[in-house]
């Protein structure tokens, strides 16, 4: 697969979350695909439809494959959570991107290639945490080698 890097200018974007510390174990897909469903649900039953699609909010990873996770989708306009599900926002910003076309358990070669793009052009990590944002719905697309994952990486 060829990647192609680049940086984009981002603007704000409101979202609904619920954050976790979990494990990036084979176990992480089915926790986050519950999370979302529960977020998608709040959003539905306030009468708002999303205004994107789900993404995962990278906060930290610690040993272990330790990960604080926020699994979000944007909103059109600010709402008030509930419960778990908790207001945020993307931030506004520049930000080095990639598309990965594949399967999840790949994404991890993805981010790293990321990584060393941003080293090669001299790019510094801001302190906003990175995102993924999952374009393609795996139960529209069975076909993982089809699984189209934007991945954002918020730069100085």
């Amino acid at each position: 697969m060829t990647l192609e890097f680049g940086i984009t200018d981002l603007e704000a974007q409101p979202i609904l979350g619920i954050r976790i510390a979990t494990k990036m174990d084979e176990t992480l897909g089915q926790v986050m695909g519950a999370l979302f469903g529960e977020v998608m649900g709040y959003i539905i039953e306030s009468g708002q439809p999303p205004a994107g699609m789900p993404l995962a909010i990278y906060h930290s990873m610690g040993q272990k494959l330790d990960v604080d996770l926020e699994c979000a989708i944007p909103v059109a306009a600010p709402m008030e959570g509930r419960g778990r599900i908790t207001a945020g926002q993307l931030p506004a910003g520049k930000a080095a991107t990639v598309t990965h076309v594949g399967a999840y358990n790949q994404l991890g070669t993805t981010w790293d290639a990321l990584s060393e793009w941003m080293d090669s052009q001299g790019l510094e990590p801001a302190e906003a945490s990175c995102w993924e944002v999952y374009v393609t719905d795996p139960r529209a697309e069975p076909d993982q080698s089809k699984w189209r994952t934007d991945i954002f990486y918020p730069i100085k």
